[in-house]
């Protein structure tokens, strides 16, 4: 046995895991800098807004940058909510709406059935392939009925 069997055997990470887990570990610590950062410059943009407008308007007194990050804040305790919308109606919302952006544009042979379509989706669950057989021809009919009024 080797000295570099010994620094790549089971209990050694491979060059590209280490490099994984080094890549993770700067996107957490960018996404907290970066967090802290934009709370910081949303709270310099509430003071400048709340100075320039607020003393005017409304006689309120000037404020400073940490009571402008405190508003933010408390802005976001009040109307923010405490989650990210990780409900089961926005996961739903969100898939549909991803499967629809990775469909190319009036491909009709890549659409699945579970399209976001109006009602709950019982009595809908045919309506692709009535629109293809039926539906065109049937709404042209219903155009020229309406027209011919």
């Amino acid at each position: 046995m080797t000295i570099h069997d010994d620094l790549h055997g089971p209990g050694f990470a491979t060059r590209h895991q280490r490099r994984r887990v080094l890549r993770i570990v700067s996107f957490a610590v960018g996404g907290v800098v970066f967090a802290v950062l934009f709370a910081l410059l949303f709270g310099f943009v509430v003071k400048i807004l709340w100075n320039w407008l607020m003393p005017g308007l409304f006689g309120l007194r000037v404020i400073t940058f940490w009571q402008g990050f405190g508003l933010v804040l408390l802005a976001k305790i009040f109307f923010g909510g405490h989650g990210h919308g990780h409900g089961e109606h926005g996961r739903h919302f969100r898939g549909r709406f991803r499967d629809t952006l990775k469909r190319p544009a009036g491909s009709e042979e890549n659409a699945e059935e579970d399209d976001p379509i109006p009602g709950d989706g019982k009595q809908w669950r045919h309506f692709r392939k009535f629109w293809q057989e039926e539906g065109k021809e049937a709404f042209k009919a219903y155009l020229q009925k309406t027209e011919g009024r």
